[in-house]
């Protein structure tokens, strides 16, 4: 990558293939990246099991599958040398080890700078996959791959060690198709990665189904350094989203990489349930009388907590993910954030994001000439929000506490685990 501020990126949004239709998602694949440097991009960012799949069936189908066709290095670096640009992929590669979910690098002569493989395996993958290691960083460009986004360690490492540029090779996921589903990485979480550390964010995922198992979201994107979304794609049609954008030489926000002392800290498992209210002035305290408040936030912070572990974050120390993350791995079942003064309009968009990453729950309280307060579940999902337009109001929602308690987002996947294997790796 050229050390000028003005990059033109381009991330290929893909249709899926099942592992049998291999050969045809290779042939796209290479499509998009003649199309991508025909567009004169610089970069280039492919999807999370580009070839020969993602949802592989078994490590025996995988390794038969990739025996049948043609030498992806050799295919892929040809391709990045054709179009004379950085190109980012997500392959199989068949190790030793085992079989790792990699993000592969190829310079644009073609060669391997180097490969990301999954470190935070999602669900499934654990079937599979094998976990890999700390990723390397080229020429200020450092690849996650897709649920390594979820952690805020890996984002923080890569940019401590100089990289200005993220690339996520992902395959975000959906419950329900879309238009109505989606996935919080494309809705929320991926553009809080560029804005908490000033950086340039990219992620490029598929379309469609995979496997009669698997949906996808879509929404591939480009994100600036200050959060905003430079473009995105649609969430069902496979399509080359280019975009110009600058990229710092030097990460925008200063993020001192953060490790917590000892085993992380679990919040007891219990099954009764605490409201939570955010009143937007002081005074409405007083006006609770009967609605059972255990937990109320207003602007001057906590005003009470009873049993609730609710630790209180100010103005721009949740913009950083150490404090919250670090407050959550103490046992925090509630941040409470007095967001009265923050370098960004992207509040709840950060708010959503350390509430899921951190599987907590999250309590804003805002002026209400932006926005107002708000409540966030631990999957991410806004609670409860002051009504528009409305000058005073006690808002809040019933918290089942057991939600903060247990970390897993997925089956096999607990984030506190994640943690944990982080700190040995």
């Amino acid at each position: 990558m050229r050390h000028h501020p003005r990059v033109r990126i381009a991330c290929a949004q893909l249709a899926a293939f099942d592992l049998a239709d291999a050969a045809r998602a290779h042939a796209a694949a290479l499509d998009a990246i003649a199309a991508a440097g025909a567009a004169g991009a610089e970069v280039c960012l492919l999807p999370e099991g580009t070839y020969p799949a993602y949802v592989l069936g078994s490590v025996g189908a995988a390794r038969a599958a990739l025996a049948d066709g043609p030498d992806p290095l050799a295919t892929f670096g040809a391709a990045a040398r054709d179009a004379r640009l950085e190109l980012v992929v997500g392959l199989v590669l068949d190790r030793p080890e085992g079989l790792l979910n990699a993000a592969v690098h190829f310079a644009p002569d073609g060669t391997v700078r180097g490969f990301a493989a999954k470190r935070f395996l999602w669900h499934f993958d654990h079937a599979w996959f094998v976990p890999g290691g700390a990723a390397p960083v080229h020429d200020r460009i450092a690849t996650l791959v897709c649920a390594d986004g979820r952690l805020p360690e890996i984002a923080t490492d890569l940019v401590a060690r100089g990289a200005t540029l993220l690339l996520n090779s992902t395959a975000w996921v959906t419950p329900v198709a879309p238009p109505e589903g989606s996935n919080p990485q494309a809705d929320f979480l991926w553009r809080v990665r560029a804005l908490e550390h000033g950086v340039v964010a990219a992620a490029a995922t598929k379309v469609g189904t995979e496997a009669a198992t698997t949906i996808y979201s879509g929404g591939s994107q480009i994100v600036a350094a200050d959060g905003t979304v430079v473009a995105m794609a649609s969430s069902t049609e496979p399509e080359l989203l280019v975009a110009d954008v600058d990229v710092p030489t030097t990460p925008r926000r200063q993020v001192v990489p953060f490790t917590h002392d000892g085993a992380p800290r679990r919040p007891p498992l219990r099954g009764d349930v605490a409201h939570v209210v955010i009143v937007s002035d002081d005074e409405l305290d007083a006006a609770l009388t009967g609605h059972d408040a255990r937990v109320v936030v207003g602007p001057r912070g906590v005003h009470r907590a009873g049993d609730v572990h609710v630790v209180e974050l100010r103005d721009d120390a949740a913009l950083d993910p150490g404090p919250p993350r670090l407050a959550a791995l103490g046992g925090a079942e509630v941040l409470a954030w007095i967001a009265r003064s923050v370098d960004t309009p992207f509040v709840e968009a950060v708010a959503r994001t350390r509430a899921l990453e951190n599987r907590v729950f999250v309590a804003v309280w805002r002026p209400l000439d932006r926005g107002g307060p708000f409540l966030v579940h631990p999957s991410g999902r806004v609670m409860a929000r002051t009504p528009a337009h409305v000058a005073r109001f006690a808002v809040g929602a019933p918290c089942f506490l057991a939600e903060a308690a247990t970390k897993e987002m997925a089956p096999g996947t607990d984030a506190w685990d994640g943690v944990v294997a982080l700190g040995e790796a």
